[in-house]
């Protein structure tokens, strides 16, 4: 007999497999720069802007899927419940000005690389910011999906 999870079950699993993905890739980003023994206070301001690279991207990604839900009114979808209750709705120059915040830290991030002779790696650590861009937007579209909103019983 086969064993088929609900539509909330298999959503919780998939937040559970972005949220340790987003720390992964943190994680690969912050050890980039450990390769050069940098200072603390530069390694604190680098996971301040990892952080809110994550929080504006997931931003962007509910709003994707509030403006999903608008265009396409489904029947047994789980976001409809779900985006009844959202206080927010932005504005395309909202998405645009938390987009290109996103840009500029990416940016920073990048300066702070050659800063720290890290020219070498830059390349690798502009695919690793793009990849924590994209999980975290996904994240966030599925953040809409689950009522609730906790993760899976597996992480700690």
């Amino acid at each position: 007999m086969i064993l088929i999870k609900n539509q909330e079950e298999v959503i919780r699993e998939a937040k559970y497999q972005l949220h340790t993905t987003m720390d992964d890739y943190q994680t690969k980003i912050i050890s980039t720069f450990d390769k050069q023994h940098i200072p603390m206070s530069k390694r604190i301001d680098l996971m301040i802007l990892l952080s809110d690279i994550k929080e504006q991207a997931v931003l962007i990604g509910k709003q994707a899927a509030i403006k999903g839900k608008s265009e396409y009114e489904g029947q047994n979808q789980l976001i409809t419940e779900v985006v009844d209750e959202v206080p927010f709705q932005y504005s395309e120059k909202t998405v645009t000005d938390l987009e290109n915040n996103i840009q500029i830290i990416k940016k920073k991030i990048e300066d702070m690389a050659r800063e720290c002779e890290l020219d070498f790696e830059l390349v690798n650590l502009k695919a690793l910011l793009l990849n924590l861009k994209v999980t975290s937007y996904i994240n966030g579209h599925y953040e809409m999906y689950v009522k609730d909103n906790t993760l899976s019983s597996k992480r700690s």
